[in-house]
């Protein structure tokens, strides 16, 4: 812990106690908000057309390192730990974020993830997946908060990296929490709650930047 932090045991104090009120989740929420640009691009209660975008990424199942803690195995990707599942607006920022034992299928997860959303005030109307999220689970997940899931896969003759429509944004979003934060090249939390909140702690890193921009060019 750098020196001007001041005494580790009054900085986990802050960090339990923003994780327990919903602190990390309000100021990502905030700033997402003021980070839009132009019409459609702010998810709110008035349930406005912007696109959603839902999926574990290919390389989100994310070893464990040797703390104590909960994981699984997933056959897969052949990883033994945990997986990050990330709701993000059609801009790529992280609007919900649920993390489970690797060997949770994600169409399992995709019910609590959409709860998470909604507790945070995302009224989204349609989002779009990939072909994993299919079957009587998401049927139920996506009837219980009126959502329009859209399947997004390749074509079948497609050869090579082929970036699909809007659905790629996950990938990025995924690429630049971990390229730009060390602490999520590997779960070295020992509680799920702890790695979410290093998700959303990077997320609202991620969106002061984007603010700063916005606000420079506004200005």
């Amino acid at each position: 812990m750098p020196k001007d932090f001041g005494a580790w045991e009054t900085v986990r104090t802050w960090h339990d106690r923003f994780r327990a009120d919903g602190t990390w989740s309000e100021i990502a929420g905030l700033l997402r908000r003021r980070c839009a640009v132009g019409g459609g691009a702010s998810p709110s209660r008035r349930r406005r057309s912007s696109i959603h975008i839902l999926r574990q990424a290919q390389d989100e199942g994310v070893t464990s390192g040797p703390q104590a803690g909960p994981r699984g195995y997933d056959g897969n990707k052949k990883t033994k730990g945990i997986k990050r599942h990330v709701l993000t607006c059609s801009l790529g920022f992280v609007l919900a974020s649920l993390v489970t034992a690797a060997n949770v299928h994600d169409t399992q997860a995709a019910g609590l993830l959409f709860d998470r959303a909604a507790r945070n005030g995302w009224a989204p109307e349609r989002i779009k997946v990939d072909g994993i999220y299919v079957g009587a689970r998401m049927e139920q997940a996506a009837a219980a908060h009126g959502l329009d899931i859209q399947v997004t896969t390749r074509e079948r003759d497609a050869k090579g990296f082929k970036p699909l429509p809007l659905r790629w944004r996950i990938e990025a979003t995924f690429g630049t929490l971990t390229n730009r934060s060390r602490r999520l090249t590997r779960n070295l939390e020992q509680t799920p709650e702890a790695a979410e909140d290093a998700i959303d702690i990077a997320n609202c890193h991620r969106l002061l930047k984007a603010y700063h921009r916005t606000q420079y060019y506004i200005t």
